[in-house]
């Protein structure tokens, strides 16, 4: 076992270091889903939600938000935990024919298994989208 000392603590800083993985957080984030979906409103029934804009939940766990890079497997994973609006939710609060409990935020969880291209300059991902247990919504799962 190294004895801690003042020179084995600067021997420490001086050593050039590779990380083999790096674990990042995710600030910021937005996207935009031009084309929407068809979204469950109850009772069988749905709705077209139009253009969907997506968010950080700034409710999310910690747990979200997260990203981890394996540079020795070329591999990214990100998890975000996001909430999402779409035009629909203002028709649908104007109706008055809903489940109150839908106009609450769209809460969900983004997960991008990502293989990263050898330069390290670009990645493809696979991604998936789950909304939380408890909410309306939560019947729906999309990829």
């Amino acid at each position: 076992m190294e004895t801690l000392t003042a020179e084995a603590v600067e021997a420490r800083r001086r050593r050039d270091v590779e990380p083999a993985k790096v674990v990042f957080r995710v600030a910021n984030l937005y996207g935009v889903c031009a084309e929407g979906l068809e979204g469950p409103v109850g009772n069988g029934r749905t709705i077209e939600t139009g253009t969907i804009s997506v968010t950080i939940d700034p409710e999310a766990d910690a747990s979200c938000n997260l990203g981890v890079i394996d540079f020795a497997e070329f591999k990214l994973t990100v998890r975000y935990g996001v909430q999402a609006v779409f035009p629909a939710l203002y028709e649908l609060a104007g109706s008055g024919d809903h489940d109150a409990r839908l106009l609450g935020p769209v809460r969900m969880i983004a997960t991008d298994d990502c293989t990263i291209t050898p330069n390290l300059m670009g990645w493809r991902a696979l991604g998936c989208l789950d909304f939380l247990p408890g909410s309306v919504w939560s019947g729906a799962t999309g990829g």
